[in-house]
């Protein structure tokens, strides 16, 4: 194999090895938030602006070490690679943020996220770079390196597109804000008058939390879609949800929560 093909396959592989890492610290983080607040706000925020900082750090930090390197050097031994890659990613990521923001708090608030990525790069590159079986597959088949490059749609797409169709009541708590109000707009219509309100409070969990012991209310406009919905003795006695504000009354009629459950 050329050097050129060998150094092709290494970018790739590193390529790849960023993107796992990209995506599990956001899994990770969307995790933490969860638990700390009980669901993952901003956490799309931080996917869009970590992927830009990840993609100029690999642009101006990565791609020429790599090529300097040769896969077989004992830097790429896993127990080696790793806290240099994860000491390399803090550096990397110090520079970029502080340079840019000039802000020491901003650096200081978000190096954990860059910890992980720089401990999930060294980790899988230096598995993927040994697998010798890998290096050939992706020097002889051009299409499994188009997937590799395209892997950050491939698993962006899982992760946010995917889970939420199949099972979205699972994953709703560590979506982003804009997947979790489509999950609420493709959610709230399912229901209707009369049916029991703790499935549809199972299926948004934490979204319908302060409607307690079966009784409640709430409205809500987000985007291109707005409802209301009223609820007593454990079951939805009101439900209205239109594209907008001006399709629905938006009043709460308290009455209605105060009728004697049967």
């Amino acid at each position: 194999m050329t050097s050129q093909k060998i150094n092709n396959v290494k970018q790739t592989i590193g390529f790849f090895s960023m993107t796992i890492a990209w995506t599990l610290m956001n899994i990770i983080n969307s995790i933490y938030l969860v638990s700390e607040d009980g669901k993952a706000d901003d956490s799309g925020v931080i996917i869009f602006w970590s992927g830009l900082f990840i993609t100029i750090a690999w642009a101006v930090f990565i791609i020429w070490p790599l090529s300097r390197f040769g896969h077989s050097n004992k830097l790429f031994k896993p127990q080696i690679f790793t806290p240099v890659s994860t000491v390399y990613g803090v550096l990397t990521y110090s520079i970029i943020i502080g340079g840019i923001f000039r802000s020491f708090e901003l650096v200081r608030m978000f190096l954990p996220q860059a910890i992980l990525v720089g401990l999930f790069f060294g980790l899988s590159y230096s598995l993927l770079i040994k697998n010798q079986k890998l290096i050939e597959l992706l020097n002889q088949r051009p299409l499994t390196k188009t997937i590799f490059f395209l892997s950050p749609i491939i698993i962006l797409g899982f992760f946010l597109w995917f889970l939420p169709i199949v099972a979205p009541s699972l994953v709703y708590r560590y979506m982003t804000d804009e997947v979790r109000q489509k999950i609420v707009t493709k959610t709230i219509p399912k229901f209707k008058v009369g049916d029991e309100f703790e499935p549809l409070k199972n299926a948004l969990p934490g979204y319908l939390d302060h409607i307690q012991n079966g009784s409640g209310n709430m409205s809500a406009t987000m985007g291109n879609f707005a409802f209301v919905i009223q609820v007593n003795c454990g079951k939805i006695i009101r439900l209205e949800y239109g594209q907008s504000q001006s399709d629905i009354d938006g009043t709460i009629y308290g009455k209605l929560q105060e009728e004697p459950c049967p």
